[in-house]
C-alpha cells in the first residue's frame, strides 16, 4: 500500500525550512546575484562585457592569484600538520578535566575576533616581539621582524583557522571502531602500523573537510593580510577592498570576487575530489 504523505504535513516542514530560505536568500543569494550583474556591467552600467574580467589576467594579477593560493595551501597543510596531534590528545583523553583542557585549547581561537587576535600577533611577531630572539638565536637575521611576510600572514591564518582542521578530525577519530584496531594488534600490528594502516585513513574524510574549510577561509582572508601583511602580501582579499572601498571600482571589486569565488570553488572539488580518491571505501558504501 502506497502511502501519501499529508498536505498538512508537507506545508509544515515548508514552514520549517521557510526562515532559513528566506536568510540564505537575502543575505547570500541576493548579494552573490548582485556581483555576478555587476562584474559583466561596463562603466556606464548598460550592457554586458567582460573587459572586467579580462584586465585581471595579466601576469601582475596571475601572480596575486598564484600568492594567495601558495598562502591557502601552505596554511592547511600545516594545519593538518599541527592539527592533528591535537585532535589526537583530544580524542584520546581520559579524565574531564583533560578533554575539558583540549577543547579549551581548540576553541580558544573561535572565541576570539581576527582584529584582536591579528593585533596580538603584531605584538608577538614584530622587532621587539617574543619571536624574533629566539630566531636570532639560530642565527637567522630578522632585524625588522616577521611582520609584513609571508610568513607571519601564513602563521597567523594558520592560529586563526585550526581549529576547524582539529574539530572535524576529531570528529573523524571518534567514528573509528576501537575495535578494528584491537583487533589489528591482535594480529601483530605495532603502533605505528596501526595508525598508519587504520588510523590515518579512517581519518582521512575528517583531513578532507578540514582542509576545505580551511583553504575556503584563508582563500577569503582580508583581515590577517591587511594587518599582518601590513600592504605588503599581495593577495586577492586586498584587492576587492582597494578596488571597491579605496579606488570605488564597483565592477572591477566585484569580477575579481567572482574569480576569487571560482577558484576557490573550483580547489574545494579539487580536494574533494582527491579525498573521494582517498577513501574508496566510501564509494562503495562500506
Amino acid at each position: 500500500m502506497i502511502s501519501r504523505r499529508s498536505p498538512i504535513r508537507t506545508i509544515r516542514r515548508a514552514l520549517i525550512g521557510l526562515p532559513m530560505a528566506i536568510l540564505l536568500s537575502v543575505f547570500f543569494f541576493y548579494p552573490l546575484t548582485d556581483i555576478l550583474v555587476m562584474a559583466f556591467q561596463p562603466e556606464n552600467g548598460d550592457g554586458f562585457t567582460l573587459t572586467n574580467l579580462s584586465r585581471f589576467t595579466d601576469n601582475y594579477y596571475l601572480g596575486v592569484f598564484l600568492d594567495t593560493i601558495v598562502i591557502s595551501a601552505a596554511a592547511t597543510i600545516l594545519s593538518i600538520i599541527l592539527g592533528f596531534p591535537l585532535a589526537w590528545h583530544l580524542h584520546h583523553a581520559t579524565s574531564a578535566h583533560k578533554r575539558a583542557f583540549w577543547a579549551l585549547v581548540t576553541l580558544t581561537p573561535l572565541m576570539l575576533s581576527l582584529v584582536v587576535s591579528s593585533f596580538a600577533w603584531i605584538l608577538i611577531l614584530g622587532s621587539n616581539g617574543l619571536v624574533v630572539p629566539v630566531i636570532r638565536t639560530l642565527g637567522i637575521d630578522v632585524t625588522s621582524g616577521l611582520l609584513n611576510s609571508k610568513t607571519a600572514v601564513v602563521i597567523v591564518t594558520i592560529s586563526s583557522f585550526i581549529s576547524y582542521m582539529i574539530l572535524n578530525i576529531y570528529s573523524a577519530l571518534q567514528n573509528i571502531d576501537p575495535s578494528i584496531v584491537r583487533a589489528a594488534r591482535i594480529h601483530g600490528a605495532s603502533p605505528t602500523t596501526a595508525f598508519f594502516r587504520i588510523i590515518l585513513p579512517l581519518s582521512t574524510p575528517g583531513i578532507v573537510s578540514g582542509s576545505a574549510i580551511v583553504f575556503a577561509m584563508s582563500m577569503s582572508a582580508f583581515v590577517i593580510p591587511f594587518l599582518i601583511g601590513g600592504g605588503r602580501v599581495k593577495v586577492i582579499g586586498l584587492f576587492v577592498y582597494n578596488f571597491t572601498v579605496q579606488l570605488y571600482d564597483w565592477s572591477g571589486g566585484a569580477a575579481l570576487g567572482l574569480l576569487l569565488f571560482l577558484l576557490t570553488i573550483a580547489a574545494t572539488w579539487a580536494i574533494a575530489v582527491v579525498g573521494d580518491r582517498l577513501t574508496p571505501w566510501h564509494r562503495r558504501g562500506t
